[in-house]
């Protein structure tokens, strides 16, 4: 049975360490600005990579977006995708892109990304399908620990704010400054790489581009370069204020004629009222005022009973929601839609009665693309 609510209920960094805590295996789809999915094994997390949505394939975008690969070198691996059926990792390995330990270290770093913005997300929905059965063919470079993912992504969403406010746009230019000769500052391994990728002035959108780390790995290197005096923030002249000369009066009006507007208005909006309120009342039928009024009552009323669905429609609606669930499951679990919906009903997906009930109301259901799409529409909606 699967796993699923509303973030407001309970939130999703709950929910992530109670599979951890539980140690289970499965898919974690969660809905908010977009769709992701998070793999667990026994607990711990493999893969943020959707195999039934390739076509966005967090991976690769992580790849290009940080500079790893040149956009013409993915446009070539994804060439060899498409001919061979082969996963974006095992082109990577045998093209000898990068090495293993590499590729394991930018896997994590993708995910850690990945999760960090899913945990950001202010609405969302999630949905957990238990069982091993929906790792199949998911590819993956060792499990990481949900506790150390969870830690990371707080820490670096209650930093991130302080990182905008030192460097307010990608198209921030810093400098390099040069390594003083005594006593020069230690660096560890990402503010060096930071250090040597800096030229002259640079564009902050550019360097992280170039930088081959995760967006908040390269703002917070530059911090820490800038807090050692090896980076300057590089002030941009701001352009004069052209003053506009306003235009000379050449004669004002008194003060009195200059009032006199204003009071023959509010001289016309009160005869206005009075016309409204008192003299049309009194030429209008008796009960005019009285009908009008519960003629709008009566409106609302059939509005209101017009919204509220009646018992069968809500029927109709749980049954195409279970049915469009128990679809969901069989994806997640086959990758391909079934051909009919008594496969649901077979491997134990959806009941008979609702089948049944589907059967009596005509709905119509076929697939598409292959499997990888479906239609399902009720006969009488």
């Amino acid at each position: 049975m699967a796993l699923e609510g509303n973030v407001r209920d309970f939130g999703l960094s709950e929910i992530l360490q109670l599979i951890a805590l539980q140690k289970k295996s499965g898919m974690l789809s969660i809905t908010g600005e977009q769709t992701m999915v998070i793999y667990f094994r026994e607990g711990q997390v493999i893969s943020t990579r959707d195999r039934r949505r390739m076509a966005n394939d967090p991976l690769r975008e992580y790849i290009l977006k940080y500079g790893y690969l040149s956009r013409d070198e993915m446009d070539r691996i994804q060439q060899i995708q498409a001919e061979s059926s082969l996963d974006l990792t095992d082109i990577l390995a045998s093209e000898k892109k990068f090495s293993e330990d590499e590729l394991r270290t930018i896997f994590a770093e993708q995910i850690q990304e990945t999760i960090q913005e899913i945990l950001s997300w202010p609405k969302s929905q999630y949905k957990f399908i238990i069982g091993s059965q929906v790792l199949q063919g998911v590819k993956y470079f060792g499990s990481l620990k949900v506790e150390g993912l969870l830690m990371e992504s707080m820490r670096r969403i209650d930093e991130y704010p302080e990182l905008l406010r030192i460097f307010t746009s990608e198209d921030t230019i810093v400098k390099h400054l040069p390594m003083p000769p005594e006593a020069p500052p230690k660096l560890d391994e990402l503010e060096e790489s930071i250090y040597e990728l800096l030229r002259g002035e640079m564009r902050i959108g550019e360097i992280v581009s170039k930088a081959q780390m995760a967006r908040f790995c390269t703002y917070e290197a530059l911090k820490n370069l800038l807090e050692k005096e090896l980076l300057q923030i590089v002030k941009i002249a701001k352009p004069a204020a052209v003053e506009v000369a306003e235009p000379v009066v050449e004669a004002q009006m008194p003060r009195t004629a200059a009032s006199f507007p204003r009071a023959a208005a509010a001289g016309i909006l009160l005869l206005c009222f009075a016309v409204g309120e008192i003299i049309v009342p009194r030429l209008l039928p008796p009960g005019w005022g009285i009908f009008s009024h519960g003629r709008a009552r009566s409106a609302r009323a059939a509005h209101t009973a017009f919204v509220a669905p009646d018992l069968e429609v809500l029927d109709a609606h749980l049954t195409e929601a279970a049915v469009r669930e128990g679809l969901e499951e069989h994806f997640a679990l086959t990758g391909a839609y079934p051909a009919s919906l008594k496969t649901l009903v077979t491997n134990g997906l959806l009941s008979q009665k609702l089948f049944r009930a589907c059967e009596r109301a005509g709905a119509r259901y076929g697939v598409t693309d292959g499997g990888k799409t479906y239609v399902f529409e009720r006969a009488n909606p």
